[in-house]
């Protein structure tokens, strides 16, 4: 499978499309947007399948720190002629201070008949139990906080 990494980093808006055009195509992209810079973030993925039998996985991962705002929607169109499409959107956030802000909005757009598609979101905080393990090892609050964003970030 095509795998294809992008990061964002900084205040902005992006669009990404994702076209899957050909028979049986794959594609993995995952989007890491670290937020943890002030300002507003927004970013749309859309995957959108046009041919019989593609597969898509889209995975879109955010940290959001102190007064940022990001915006994430993802997007799985699978046109009516993409029979036997297999696709996934996974958006996860992590928020970093009480007044970092995130939305996450997962969409499907199914004109086929015989596909498998869904999608998953979740908008959560850092465990205190995790930061105080981790500060019981010797590490500072805000080390603990760099290695579990780190893992959070990681791609398996």
């Amino acid at each position: 499978m095509n795998t294809v990494t992008e990061q964002y980093n900084q205040p902005g808006k992006w669009e990404i499309e994702i076209p899957l055009g050909k028979v049986r195509e794959e594609i993995e992209w995952v989007g890491i947007v670290d937020a943890r810079e002030p300002g507003e973030y927004k970013l749309q993925v859309i995957a959108d399948h046009r041919a019989m039998g593609t597969k898509g996985r889209i995975t879109v991962k955010a940290v959001v720190g102190a007064h940022a705002r990001v915006t994430i929607k993802g997007v799985i169109k699978i046109a009516k002629e993409a029979q036997e499409t297999d696709s996934f959107l996974e958006i996860r956030v992590l928020l970093l201070d009480s007044t970092a802000y995130a939305t996450a909005d997962p969409e499907l757009e199914i004109e086929a008949n015989n596909v498998k598609a869904s999608h998953a979101a979740s908008i959560g905080q850092i465990d205190p139990e995790q930061i105080m393990y981790l500060m019981s090892r010797g590490m500072s609050n805000k080390q603990a906080q760099n290695e579990i964003v780190y893992g959070f970030l990681m791609i398996q």
